[in-house]
């Protein structure tokens, strides 16, 4: 008595299609999916003026509520400063670099857990909200990393890069 398995036979056309559309979507894939938080390091002595435009990013924060709350980009040094003393009353201001020496301010009203994007290095928050609300800063698994009380001062963020969400009051 002979026996026979029957199994399915896959064509080599078939294979090399498959292994085709597979290479093609992952190609698509690695160009259509942005990296996530990555920045270019520097070593000492190797910035020169050249590199600025390489070296930008454009900070975000989502979602945002045009009806309440704004971004103002671009602003220099002195103007960031300016707009974090005199955050709105009621408002979270908070501060990122561009990465070209112009900075992102926020002015955030509503509460509620928001991404961040781009915030890398160092930063600055001022809260200046109602009723002793304080803004928290949190980690990839929403672990708090900083907190910021009400306070008519700027408080330095030492650090946004492991900051990935921040939750207004």
């Amino acid at each position: 008595m002979v026996v026979t398995a029957h199994r399915p036979r896959i064509s080599r056309k078939g294979v090399a299609a498959l292994f085709a559309a597979l290479t093609v979507l992952f190609s698509a894939l690695s160009i259509a999916v942005p990296t996530a938080r990555a920045a270019e390091t520097k070593g000492e002595g190797q910035s020169n003026a050249s590199d600025v435009g390489i070296t930008a990013w454009t900070p975000g924060v989502s979602p945002i509520d045009s009806s309440r709350e704004s971004v103002l980009r671009n602003f220099s040094t002195e103007q960031r400063n300016s707009a974090l003393r005199n955050c709105p009353g009621g408002y979270l201001c908070v501060a990122a670099g561009e990465g070209d020496g112009q900075h992102s301010v926020f002015i955030l009203y509503y509460c509620g857990t928001r991404t961040l994007s781009n915030f890398l290095g160092a930063g600055a928050a001022a809260n200046n909200q109602t009723g002793g609300a304080v803004a928290r800063l949190l980690d990839r698994s929403g672990g708090l990393v900083q907190s910021i009380p009400v306070s008519p001062t700027p408080v330095r963020v030492d650090n946004w890069d492991p900051i990935w969400y921040i939750d207004p009051c």
